[in-house]
């Protein structure tokens, strides 16, 4: 893996991400996507396609509001914002045009994960760094207690 062609291809895709720190903390993987990395599975590509997982409890579609109940069937309820909070755990959700695109999570250091596509998993300030590129943008914001 080439490590500055891949962090070059993210700056181009993810205008915020040129101009502020991320690292690259997994390797490429096409096992698993975004939806699952933030739902803790990292043997499941998660899609509402034939051939791929999707959880019994979500509607079967793209909209955003299908995304938002994958999420809150694993514990996850709706909150106002990305800010860190002592006790729970944030995943932030991306949609363009009513389509969900992306998902995030916070670790307990108050950064995020996304895992890019087939790509590698980057380590970024906030959901807003990878705003405005290919996912759109984070719309909904979930939480749930750890213990």
């Amino acid at each position: 893996m080439d490590l500055h062609r891949l962090e070059s291809s993210l700056r181009k895709a993810f205008p915020n991400l040129a101009s502020e720190e991320f690292e690259i903390v997994e390797p490429p993987s096409p096992r698993y996507n975004c939806i699952a990395y933030a739902a803790g599975d990292t043997a499941n590509w998660w899609q509402p396609l034939r051939g791929r997982y999707w959880p019994a409890h979500a509607t079967y579609s793209y909209s955003i509001e299908s995304l938002r109940e994958v999420f809150a069937g694993l514990g996850f309820e709706q909150c106002e914002d990305s800010v860190a909070e002592d006790g729970y755990q944030k995943v932030a959700l991306y949609e363009e045009h009513g389509e969900w695109q992306h998902a995030a999570i916070q670790m307990p250091n108050g950064r995020w994960r996304s895992k890019i596509g087939r790509n590698a998993v980057i380590e970024h300030r906030s959901p807003e760094s990878l705003s405005g590129g290919m996912y759109g943008n984070p719309t909904v914001y979930m939480r749930r207690a750890i213990d």
